[in-house]
C-alpha cells in the first residue's frame, strides 16, 4: 500500500512513547504532521516540558538514518499482518473524525471492507449469565447475516458475540482496548480466527497495554461505529453500560436482554429497558426494528424425549436435574444423556449445580 507523506508522518509519530495529549500538542504547534517531521528539532522544548528528552533523542535519531527506522516499522507491521491506517487515510472510520481524542493511527488485521458495511454492536459484561451468553451467541449468529457484528474482546458477552458471529457469516469486528501485542492470552485462540473473514481493530500502538481509561475510550469508539447496541448482560457498574451510554448520546437505539427482578448480573439491562431501551429476546426483535427479516433457520431435529425435556425447560425457565426428571417422568440417567444431547444442539445451557435452562 502506498502511503502519503502525511500518513507516514502520523505512523512515525504514533510509534514513540508519547501519550495522545502529547502527540496532539506537537501536531498543534507544528501545524501539520509533515511540518512536525520536516522541522522536528524546533519542537525540542515541548518534549522537554513533557519530561521526554530521551524520546526526543530517539525521534531525532530516527529522522537521520536515511529512512531505515520507518522501513523497519513498516516491515514489522507486514510481518504481523497489521495494516496501520492514519487519521488522514480514506480508510480511517469517518465516524471517529468528529472526536477530538480520536486515535491518530488505527491498526487493523483482516477485511477492511467491513468498515463500509452495516454494523451492529453486541456487548456484555464478563459476569453475564450462561443462559444469556447462549442467547447472545444465537442472536449474534443470526444478525451476522444482516450486519457486521461489532464487539470488544473481553470474556463474557463480547466473546459470546464473537463466537456467534463466527458461526454465522463470520463478519465480526473486534475492537481492542490495547495494542495487538497485549491481547489477553485467554482469548487469543478465538481472536486469531477473526481475521479469516472478519476484522480486528486497535486504536493503540502495538505494545500498549490495556489501562482503565482505555476501556471507556474503546466503548465510545465502538458505539460510534454501529447503528445500534445490544447489551447481553450488565451489572450496576458494568462497562457495557458505558457503551450503551455513548450509543444514547449519539441517538442510536439500545437493545437489552430482560432479567428477573433484583438480578445482580442483569440489573443494568433492566435499567436500560426502563429508560427506553428495547426489550430483546431474539434476533427478530432487532431485525424487525430495522425492517429486516432473518434467514430461515433450519429446524433442529429432536427425539420425543428431547422435545419433552426442552418444553419443560421452556415452561420453567430453568430447573434442577431432579426437577426435570420428576416433571417429565423420565429416569434421571436418561435425562442426563438427553440434556447433554440438547446442549450439543445448542438449545439448552448448563447453569452450574446441575441446573439447566432452555435457550
Amino acid at each position: 500500500m502506498e502511503l502519503t507523506a502525511t500518513e507516514k508522518s502520523y505512523i512515525w509519530l504514533d510509534s514513540f512513547d508519547l501519550n495522545e495529549g502529547e502527540k496532539r500538542k506537537l501536531l498543534s504547534v507544528a501545524g501539520s504532521p509533515v511540518a512536525l517531521v520536516r522541522e522536528f528539532e524546533k519542537f525540542q522544548p515541548y518534549l522537554i516540558d513533557f519530561a521526554k528528552e530521551n524520546v526526543y533523542n530517539n525521534m531525532r535519531r530516527s529522522l537521520r538514518d536515511d529512512g531505515k527506522y520507518f522501513q523497519s516499522l513498516i516491515a514489522f507491521f507486514k510481518e504481523k499482518s497489521i495494516q496501520p491506517i492514519a487519521y488522514s487515510s480514506n480508510l480511517y472510520p469517518k465516524e471517529w473524525k468528529t472526536f477530538s481524542d480520536a486515535p491518530l493511527v488505527l491498526y487493523a488485521k483482516g477485511d477492511l471492507a467491513l468498515l463500509q458495511k452495516r454494523r451492529f454492536g453486541i456487548v456484555g459484561s464478563r459476569r453475564t449469565q450462561a443462559s444469556a451468553l447462549k442467547v447472545g451467541e444465537r442472536i449474534s449468529e443470526t444478525l451476522s447475516h444482516a450486519f457486521v457484528i461489532v464487539t470488544g474482546s473481553a470474556d463474557g458477552g463480547d466473546l459470546s458475540a464473537i463466537e456467534g458471529g463466527l458461526q454465522g457469516s463470520g463478519k465480526v469486528i473486534s475492537l481492542l482496548a490495547s495494542g495487538f501485542g497485549s491481547i489477553p492470552k485467554s482469548n487469543f485462540s478465538l481472536l486469531q480466527k477473526i481475521p479469516e473473514r472478519g476484522l480486528i481493530l486497535s486504536p493503540h500502538a502495538y505494545d500498549t497495554p490495556a489501562r482503565n481509561f482505555s476501556y471507556e475510550q474503546r466503548n465510545k469508539l465502538l458505539a460510534s461505529l454501529v447503528e445500534g447496541v445490544l447489551v447481553l448482560g450488565a451489572g450496576e457498574t458494568s462497562g457495557a453500560l458505558i457503551t450503551a451510554k455513548y450509543a444514547k448520546l449519539q441517538e442510536k437505539p439500545v437493545f437489552a436482554l430482560p432479567y428477573p427482578p433484583l438480578s445482580a448480573t442483569g440489573c443494568g439491562c433492566n435499567a436500560l429497558i426502563k429508560d427506553g431501551g428495547i426489550l430483546t429476546e431474539t434476533a427478530e426483535d432487532v431485525l424487525n426494528f430495522y425492517g429486516l427479516q432473518a434467514e430461515k433457520r433450519v429446524e433442529i431435529p429432536l427425539s420425543a424425549d428431547e422435545g419433552k425435556v426442552l418444553q419443560f425447560l421452556k415452561e420453567r425457565g430453568e430447573a434442577h436435574l431432579s426437577e426435570i426428571a420428576s416433571g417429565t417422568e423420565i429416569a434421571v440417567f436418561k435425562v442426563t444423556a438427553i440434556l447433554s444431547s440438547l446442549e450439543m444442539k445448542g438449545v439448552v445451557v448448563k447453569l452450574g449445580g446441575n441446573r439447566f435452562s432452555a435457550v
